[in-house]
Formats: C-alpha cells, structure tokens, sequence
C-alpha cells in the first residue's frame, strides 16, 4: 500500500530545471517575422506623412 504524496513532494517532481520549453508554434513565427516588421514600417509612414504634411502646413482633421 503506498502513502499518497505531500503536495512539496508532487511540486518538487513537477519542477523542471531547465525552465520553459520554446514555443516555436507558427502564430509565434509569424509574429515575430510579419508583425514586428511591420509595425516598424507602419510607424515609420505615420510619422514620415505627418511631418511631411507639417512642413507643407497642411491640416489633417480627425
């Protein structure tokens, strides 16, 4: 008959110590390849159009 196990003794077996696992799932990749990039390049026209309508004096509504 075996005596059921403390929660420490549980917890300790389900510690791994090598930490986290990567998450290399598709979503992940995407992400870091697509939307990064791409939010760099739409901040980049953003400010680029805006200065360039300050400069000409042009007023943008909204």
């Amino acid at each position: 008959m075996t005596l059921p196990e403390s929660s420490e003794e549980q917890a300790s077996e389900d510690y791994d110590e090598e930490g986290p696992g990567i998450n290399g799932d598709l979503a992940s990749w995407l992400y870091v390849l697509g939307g990064i990039p791409m939010m760099a390049l739409f901040f980049v026209v953003m400010f680029g159009l805006i200065g360039s309508c300050d400069a000409q004096n042009i007023m943008l509504y909204g």
